[in-house]
This record gives structure tokens, C-alpha cells and sequence, in this order.
């Protein structure tokens, strides 16, 4: 656990109830909880046997099966609700026969030992749901039937810095 560390985690009604909700003991709130652990603050270098990538600020590298297996979930369990997740617009997932790289969307920024870092990725409230309609469709298996390559994940950084007064984060951009 990264220690004095504190999150600005903006999240819609919808998605709130949806990550407080529970069903068969499921606790969803932990598995984004996870991905949240798991994330970078600075640009990483990724690399296990055939696959290498570079992590930007606000992406992590978590597997379906290390997430079930550290929160004792089925792996079928965690992919449904990580695809709920990104249908959501909480995550935007990228996956290979390696791993998988999640994008938190739902996190504007972090606090550090006094040091703010603004999470490129970060989508406001009110253009989430403008992102959602443009996202590709999902498949019964709930893969994405689009033919992006992995690991590119489409998502525009955005800057915390131009949120105006009504936006998610105030407008002298403390948290």
C-alpha cells in the first residue's frame, strides 16, 4: 500500500451504486480497489516473458486471474464486473494473452507527500457518458468486437487543469 497517498475519485450515481451493490457476496468496491493499488504515478517500464510496454500515470497491470486470486473470485466473476466496469466508463481495459492494462478513468488526480498528480486520463462526469456512446460493442462473451490491437487503449488524455466551476474538480484545481 502506497503510503501518504489520498485519491480525488469522481464517480457518477450510477456508478457508485453500481461499485456499492453486491451480488453473490461480491464485493466490486475491492476489485476497483485493487486496480487503484496497482495503478503508476509515473511512467513505468512493463515487461514479462514476450510482452513489454511502457505504463502511462493512471494504468495498471493486473491479470483477471491475479485479481481472483487475490480476492478469492472466480475468474469468469472478475471479468464480468471489470467489463461492467468499462461499460461504465469507471476503467477502460486492454487485453493480451500476457496480461491485461487497465486505465482509470474515474480518478482525477492524486495527492503525494503534498504533490499533486493530475491523471491524464481522467474523463469528467458530464463527457463520460458522450465516451460511452462512441465505445465499441461488446460481444456475448463480453469482448469487444472491434479490432483494436492490444496494448492500446483508447482513451484521450484530459487535463483537470481546464475543469471549470460546475465541473468535477473546483476551479482552483485543489482536491
Amino acid at each position: 500500500m502506497k503510503t501518504n497517498l489520498n485519491y480525488c475519485i469522481v464517480l457518477s450515481a450510477e456508478q457508485l451504486i453500481y461499485l456499492a451493490g453486491s451480488k453473490y457476496g461480491i464485493d466490486r468496491m475491492k476489485i476497483l480497489h485493487q486496480l487503484i493499488e496497482a495503478v503508476v504515478l509515473k511512467e513505468t517500464e512493463y515487461a514479462i516473458k514476450g510482452f513489454s510496454t511502457t505504463l502511462q500515470v493512471g494504468q495498471a497491470v493486473l491479470s483477471e486471474v491475479d485479481l481472483s486470486s487475490k480476492l478469492g473470485y472466480d475468474k469468469k466473476t472478475i471479468s464480468r464486473v471489470l467489463d461492467k466496469m468499462n461499460q461504465l466508463g469507471i476503467v477502460a481495459s486492454a487485453q493480451s494473452n500476457r496480461t491485461s492494462i487497465h486505465t482509470l478513468k474515474c480518478i482525477s488526480a492524486w495527492m503525494q507527500d503534498g504533490s499533486r498528480i493530475d491523471n491524464p486520463f481522467y474523463i469528467r462526469l458530464k463527457d463520460r457518458a458522450t465516451e460511452r456512446e462512441n465505445t465499441p460493442a461488446t460481444s456475448d462473451e463480453g469482448k469487444q468486437t472491434s479490432s483494436s490491437s492490444f496494448p492500446f487503449v483508447s482513451v484521450s488524455p484530459q487535463t483537470t487543469a481546464t475543469e471549470d466551476s460546475d465541473g468535477d474538480v473546483p476551479a482552483d484545481n485543489r482536491i
